[in-house]
């Protein structure tokens, strides 16, 4: 059993002022993007229109053919990364959900899951190289209705 402890009586049901915001709304606050560090470079995500798709080929030379444009990647570079892990499985359950990975390997299975990452010298050079990137994809079956996703043969 966990013992109890009473919060006090002035702050129970009360709203609590809020002591940073005067410094955030003022403009004297430091959000993560007023960071900037000697040598920090920036990345653009390129990330899939298709809910369903297999990758058929990524063409990164357009954006590695950008000036300011240091480096980049695709999922087939990083296999030796360890799949991200689910946060919490209920026992007796079989999970049947892909194990997702820091960009998609083949496929990708939501709009919106990461293909490619660029990395360059500033935000601006990372997005507009991400844009750059060529991706060619073979369009999938979708099904959005989720007991249907849950049939036996569904993609």
């Amino acid at each position: 059993m966990v013992a109890s402890v009473d919060a006090p009586e002035k702050m129970v049901g009360k709203a609590i002022k809020r002591r940073e915001d005067p410094r955030l709304i003022t403009g004297a606050g430091q959000f993560i993007d007023d960071l900037r560090m000697p040598g920090m470079l920036h990345i653009g995500l390129v990330r899939s229109p298709l809910a369903h798709a297999k990758i058929k080929s990524i063409d990164l030379s357009p954006a590695l053919s950008m000036p300011g444009v240091v480096a980049a990647f695709t999922g087939e570079d990083f296999l030796d990364l360890n799949p991200l892990p689910a946060a919490w499985q209920a026992g007796g359950v079989t999970n049947h959900a892909v194990t997702p990975r820091v960009l998609a390997v083949n496929e990708v299975h939501l709009a919106g899951d990461p293909v490619a990452v660029v990395i360059a010298e500033d935000q601006y050079l990372a997005r507009d190289a991400a844009e750059a990137v060529i991706v060619e994809y073979e369009e999938l079956p979708v099904v959005v209705d989720a007991k249907k996703a849950a049939e036996a043969g569904a993609p």
